[in-house]
């Protein structure tokens, strides 16, 4: 349990990590292994077919080895393409072993077994670095300023925000990612927050100058995947100077209308060109 137990702090800690530091990778920034390897633990801990606490990652010089369990060749094979498609990684080293149905996920299916508060808290975890995540990479709140917590796939938000308008949208931010049961805001309107906010506003200008189209195509592409009403594997996304094209099919107007809002808010995108159809 002591095992663990540490790699939940691992990949808490990558979660923490990976939010905070990812806007701040410039255009030409070479990433570091640490930040890489922070990077790929983080996108483990997002995605639901993987379980982060049964693969060990490592990077050195750019070349990222994987250690441990999956459930199957599928799962193995999306765990070196994930890692393969993390900037600062150039070549994987994938020794992840198949073995299906073990004993940690037995006794996470066993009805009243006690691993399945703790794969519960790991949901939760991912939950608020989803939410997270978007208030942050979104133009209009100040993530900083909002503290993110989700237990049993609540979500409540604290911290203060510059007006009602912006509580409003943090909250509608968190309910329409997948997986949340529900929101509790708790946001302040502060007047302090305002001054903050001006300034927030001009760095964030000055950070669309320097933001690279690759980080801005990362961002829309990861906001469709955690929006519960849009399938964002069935969109692709293009970036060029900040001008977002979205090509692909959706079910409805109202899903294409959707992706569009949805790339549209995200930090340094200049225009959204949607190119979408609709129909099956």
């Amino acid at each position: 349990m002591k095992h663990v137990a540490s790699k939940a702090l691992v990949v808490a800690c990558a979660l923490a990590l990976g939010v905070a530091t990812t806007p701040a990778l410039a255009a030409d920034a070479l990433p570091s292994d640490t930040w890489s390897k922070a990077a790929l633990t983080t996108t483990y801990a997002l995605n639901r077919h993987l379980n982060p606490f049964r693969i060990d990652v490592d990077v050195n010089h750019g070349v990222a080895t994987l250690r441990g369990q999956v459930d199957s060749e599928v799962d193995r094979a999306l765990a070196e393409e994930l890692a393969l498609g993390v900037d600062g990684i150039r070549e994987v080293i994938n020794q992840l072993k198949v073995v299906p149905g073990d004993l940690g996920d037995q006794a996470a299916r066993a009805p009243g077994a006690p691993e399945r508060s703790f794969l519960r808290k790991v949901e939760d975890a991912n939950i608020t670095a989803k939410v997270k995540s978007q208030l942050l990479w979104n133009e209009s709140t100040h993530g900083l300023d909002i503290n993110v917590d989700t237990r049993s796939g609540i979500v409540k938000l604290k911290g203060s925000v510059a007006s009602d308008a912006e509580s409003q949208l943090a909250e509608q931010i968190a309910r329409n990612t997948g997986d949340v049961l529900g929101v509790e805001n708790n946001l302040r309107i502060s007047t302090q927050t305002i001054g903050l906010a001006e300034r927030a506003a001009r760095e964030g200008r000055e950070f669309q100058q320097q933001v690279s189209d690759s980080w801005i195509t990362a961002k829309v592409k990861s906001a469709l995947l955690y929006n519960r009403h849009v399938e964002g594997n069935d969109i692709d996304v293009e970036t060029h100077n900040g001008v977002v094209t979205l090509q692909g099919t959706v079910d409805s107007p109202f899903e294409k209308q959707q992706a569009v809002a949805v790339a549209g808010a995200i930090q340094g995108v200049k225009q959204v060109r949607d190119k979408l159809r609709t129909g099956v």
